[in-house]
């Protein structure tokens, strides 16, 4: 009887854990915000176009040098991912990310398909007062 009660109080403890990170994700997701922008910018000889996206979320997934994924808004995907290590990709973030942290990543994509990626410190504050695209 004790072996019992033992493995059902155990499997109820894995079902809570399970049930709060979940949880957690989706606060976070509910918190961050994405703002996307296109820009055009004409000058006497040329027309150039700047796409930037912007994302206020958590760090769910950090590989230095490889990705970062972050929470975003949404009801079915919620994080998002963004290569690093891309030949056509100048990156910026600060040694001190990881894993839990809220940041700010600001990608642009050049007329010309450049992208530049930039991580900033941020927190759910600043992502809450950003309005979003949701």
């Amino acid at each position: 009887m004790k072996t019992i009660l033992t493995l059902a109080c155990a499997i109820s403890f894995v079902f809570a854990g399970a049930s709060f990170a979940a949880q957690d994700k989706s606060t976070a997701a509910k918190q961050s915000k994405e703002v996307q922008q296109d820009t055009k910018t004409v000058t006497g000889n040329k027309t150039t176009k700047t796409s930037t996206d912007t994302v206020y979320g958590k760090v769910e997934g950090y590989e230095p040098g490889k990705s970062i994924k972050v929470t975003v808004p949404g009801k079915i995907i919620s994080t998002k991912s963004f290569d690093l290590d891309d030949k056509d990709t100048t990156v910026h973030v600060p040694a001190n990310v990881k894993t839990g942290d809220w940041v700010s990543i600001v990608e642009k994509t050049a007329n010309n398909g450049h992208k530049t990626v930039t991580v900033k410190p941020s927190s759910e504050k600043e992502a809450s007062r950003v309005k979003g695209t949701d």
